[in-house]
């Protein structure tokens, strides 16, 4: 098994503010890549926001999973990459549950997951391909990775990187990018639509109101 070095340094308290107040979906207007397939979808309800921590798992081997679990800390995003096993779930309630305790802000899997009305129940975030009864075992076989580069629904997700996500899907933001020229256009679009929903509902035309008109000519 494979032990990649990651940075430790926490996220800026700010940024995270200011993503709890807008919808994954604003910043969606503006970005063409980072975006995972929609074939990663929520599980479970609930928005996700937090800290990737990866784990790339290539066989039916539950230990990597269950190692990865007494590294995370409150905040993180435990993100596991099955390398194209969508049959065998690597997720139930015991490894949610250990994840929740460690105060994990949601589980992102791409692969299928198990045990989903107690995933609910325990109301942590999940996201993945769908659902199963076959499971892990602990087999302890070499081939696994820890803490690098995954591949999450088409999207390289690296350790340390934030993980953005609510019930229309999920992004990828690298940690070193400068998100306040995006944020700040996402906060000015989410201001004005509040201005367009009863201008809506009093009849004016979208295409009015977004330039669709003058933009046809």
């Amino acid at each position: 098994m494979i032990r990649h070095p990651f940075d430790r340094t926490p996220l800026d308290p700010a940024i995270l503010e200011r993503m709890r107040a807008i919808q994954p979906a604003s910043l969606g207007h503006y970005l063409t890549e980072g975006i995972v397939s929609p074939a990663v979808r929520p599980l479970t309800s609930g928005k996700l926001i937090g800290r990737a921590v990866t784990v790339r798992q290539p066989l039916p081997d539950a230990l990597p999973v269950h190692l990865v679990l007494d590294e995370l800390q409150a905040g993180d995003v435990l993100v596991i990459d099955r390398a194209g096993d969508h049959h065998i779930a690597c997720v139930g309630e015991m490894v949610a549950r250990a994840a929740h305790a460690a105060g994990a802000a949601g589980i992102v899997v791409d692969g299928i997951v198990t045990d989903i009305e107690e995933l609910r129940e325990i109301g942590l975030p999940i996201y993945a391909r769908g659902t199963n009864v076959v499971t892990t075992r602990l087999l302890n076989v070499p081939g696994a990775e820890l803490f690098g580069p995954v591949i999450i629904g088409d999207v390289i997700v690296r350790t340390g990187d934030l993980i953005f996500g609510d019930a229309n899907g999920l992004m990828r933001l690298p940690a070193a990018f400068d998100l306040g020229e995006l944020f700040g256009k996402a906060e000015e679009d989410e201001a004005r639509e509040v201005e367009w929903r009863w201008r809506l509902g009093s009849g004016t035309r979208l295409a009015d109101l977004n330039g669709a008109r003058r933009a046809q000519g």
